[in-house]
């Protein structure tokens, strides 16, 4: 009975051992499994959140989103340490909630550079595309109005500058480089607006309510003299390029004229190329010569030597300039641009039909203008403009 029970006993046991090992083994599998998940969870967010980085660089969110980018980088390289920290720990089951919800983050961070890297870059795009149309439009009104004025050669190395500039823009903008697009577009803009600021100030004057006032006065002037006296009388109007001829205070004809170089300012001293602004008179008749026939004007007459010697007085004018002279009504002229150096010419056949018409003593009026016109409202235009963005 003894020995049964021993035998029994042995048997127990082993049946026992086999159990646990079968435990122990059902038990390491299980483990086996829980960490082979878990690691397949980290590695799968791990590269999504991989992924979700290189979309985002390669969305060049470097330049439209940096400091997202970097916090996703960061936040990435942070799931990564936390990934390691659970590899070594002796504990064989990774916390994959903690590795997991890190890498997460990082996409998170990743994907939102990359929406912004495309929001911004859009924007950026719109934006160029604005600031390139806006220059195309401000070199255009450069030499629109203000072609008239006779800009200097700084002034002309201003314009040739803001075209160069907004040939740059669109480059640029062709090669995907926006920052220096729009860099070299503003750069276009604000040259173009130096030169018309510089046209503006000289044709201020065609705006100018009391300059207009004063040439409508002369021309009203000359008109009733013509009709008083019942005799010929000239008004050149610049800006219009048209002289009419008056008789007995009607309008007999018009003739369309060439001007000077720098017609639109009234002539200050010899050289500047400027047909004057006055009220002058016929002093002597030719035939022949450069430019067919000619009538000689009066000018300097006594009102331009009193502002010439003014602004000799106040510094506008240096001590070395001279007045000038010789300004003529003349032929050669229906060249289709202004081409003298301060005289009005007219075609020959025109000149031929006023030779008639005009003896010595006529008088001539000449206006900068005898109406509200183009210049004057390129001039108000630029003034309110002006006003409204310092407002």
């Amino acid at each position: 009975m003894v020995l049964g029970s021993g035998r029994h006993l042995r048997r127990w046991l082993i049946l026992a051992a086999a159990c646990a090992l079968i435990v122990i083994v059902g038990a390491g599998l299980e483990l086996r499994a829980v960490r082979t998940r878990r690691g397949a969870a980290i590695a799968a967010s791990a590269a999504a959140a991989g992924t979700a980085v290189r979309e985002a660089r390669a969305a060049d969110a470097m330049t439209w989103a940096r400091d997202e980018l970097l916090a996703a980088e960061v936040s990435a390289r942070s799931a990564l340490v936390a990934q390691r920290i659970e590899e070594t720990r002796l504990w064989p089951i990774p916390d994959a909630s903690r590795v997991t919800g890190a890498y997460a983050e990082a996409e998170g961070l990743a994907r939102q550079a990359l929406a912004l890297a495309g929001d911004r870059r859009a924007a950026a795009v719109q934006a160029t595309a604005a600031a390139i149309a806006q220059a195309a439009d401000d070199v255009a009104a450069s030499v629109g109005p203000s072609a008239a004025v006779r800009l200097d050669a700084d002034r002309r190395s201003l314009l040739a500058q803001a075209r160069l500039r907004l040939g740059e823009a669109r480059v640029y903008a062709r090669e995907g480089n926006l920052a220096s697009a729009y860099s070299r577009a503003r750069e276009s803009q604000d040259l173009a607006a130096r030169v018309r600021d510089h046209a503006a100030a000289i044709a201020a004057r065609y705006a100018d309510a009391e300059t207009l006032a004063r040439w409508r006065r002369w021309k009203e002037e000359t008109i009733a003299w013509s009709r008083r006296e019942r005799r010929a009388a000239i008004v050149v109007a610049k800006e219009a390029h048209v002289l009419t001829l008056y008789v007995a205070g009607e309008a007999a004809k018009t003739y369309a004229v060439d001007l000077g170089f720098n017609w639109i300012a009234d002539k200050a001293r010899a050289g500047d190329d400027a047909t004057p602004e006055g009220r002058y008179h016929v002093v002597s008749r030719h035939a022949g010569g450069a430019f067919h026939k000619g009538l000689l004007l009066d000018y300097p007459n006594a009102e331009d030597r009193a502002e010439f010697s003014r602004a000799q007085r106040n510094g506008s004018l240096p001590r070395s300039a001279g007045i000038g002279g010789l300004i003529e009504i003349h032929g050669e002229g229906g060249r289709g641009r202004d081409w003298t150096q301060g005289c009005i010419a007219v075609t020959n056949t025109d000149m031929d039909d006023l030779f008639r018409r005009v003896g010595v003593g006529t008088p001539v009026t000449i206006v900068g203008s005898d109406d509200f016109g183009p210049i004057a409202e390129f001039a108000a235009q630029h003034r309110d403009g002006r006003a409204g963005r310092q407002h």
